[in-house]
């Protein structure tokens, strides 16, 4: 488990990084409008910054359990039984994210051979960030699955 909180905080701490950076590169480009001084590299790393924004904090929600959900027929179950239709729906995400696994990091394969037009990235490196998500979705469905039947931590993986 030590590995996981060192995971998390890893994710924590490019998550902020990402978004920080994300506000800068925006920032800039606002401010660029109204100065002689154009950054025509802003539009496209914001967008790059976004996307490893997200890749970086939906593992984190994951973590912490705080995807939006309806819950209105499952409250009005047992506790056993929500228990276990937690688990279920946790095992049905983590499958679904490890079979797309595989998929993502063909599809990253497609970008070896391309590259952004302005900062002339690999798009291989953009594209890698949806296996990145998928993985650790995976793998924070499975612990999750293992905390809601054990009933251990009851917000998440780590408090």
């Amino acid at each position: 488990m030590i590995a996981v909180k060192i995971m998390s905080r890893i994710l924590k701490l490019l998550t902020i990084l990402s978004f920080s950076a994300l506000i800068v590169v925006v920032l800039m480009q606002v401010i660029g409008r109204y100065t002689p001084a154009s950054f025509v590299w802003t539009e496209e790393l914001s967008r790059f910054l976004f996307i490893y924004s997200i890749a970086f904090a939906a593992p984190i929600a994951m973590e912490k359990r705080e995807y939006v959900r309806v819950d209105l027929l499952v409250s009005i179950l047992p506790e056993k039984f929500r228990r276990y239709y937690d688990a279920l729906i946790y095992l049905v995400l983590g499958i679904f994210s490890a079979s797309l696994i595989n998929y993502a990091y063909q599809f990253s394969l497609i970008g070896q051979n391309q590259s952004s037009a302005t900062l002339t990235v690999k798009m291989f490196y953009i594209y890698s960030s949806m296996t990145v998500t998928f993985a650790f979705l995976a793998m924070y469905s499975l612990l999750n699955i293992y905390h809601v039947i054990t009933q251990n931590n009851e917000e998440g993986v780590e408090q």
